[in-house]
């Protein structure tokens, strides 16, 4: 009569045991490169999400920049995959640190890419179509444009 109380469910083989991930994201949700964090926070049999933060700068690649100035992307995954290889979706804000007139400070993303991430840790590499909208606007076209980017980020889940 208590032996459904008793027993226990077995762990999906997908599931995570590294949660943690830090990498260096080329390009994407900041100018150049970010170096970031993220947790997967929810697991179930396929579907995981995680949240992700980061820090980059333009530094290094100031040709044609008003100066240096440091970026931060925030953003929410969701991932679907069984094992190793995941369709990764994302929302996500990027904040420029400049107070120049030209540049917009202010950008959300979309996100969606592949990730390939092993469940018990190790090698991680993500590649994304990344377009973002800005309400600050610096053209004369009317409306929110869509700028399309691309990203690829590689490091290590633990």
């Amino acid at each position: 009569m208590f032996l459904p109380l008793l027993t226990q469910a077995q762990r999906y083989p997908g599931t995570f045991t590294a949660r943690n991930a830090a990498y260096l994201e080329i390009s994407g949700t900041s100018d150049t490169y970010s170096f970031n964090l993220d947790r997967i926070v929810y697991q179930h049999s396929v579907f995981k999400t995680a949240v992700r933060a980061g820090i980059g700068t333009n530094l290094f690649f100031q040709e044609g920049e008003p100066g240096v100035y440091p970026i931060v992307p925030l953003e929410l995954l969701g991932l679907v995959g069984a094992t190793e290889n995941h369709l990764e979706v994302g929302l996500g804000y990027t904040r420029r640190f400049t107070d120049h007139p030209d540049l917009m400070r202010h950008m959300y993303f979309a996100r969606v890419g592949l990730r390939y991430q092993r469940p018990k840790g190790g090698l991680l590499v993500r590649l994304a179509v990344t377009p973002f909208v800005s309400p600050e606007n610096k053209s004369d076209t009317p409306g929110l444009p869509v700028v399309p980017r691309f990203g690829l980020s590689v490091g290590r889940s633990f």
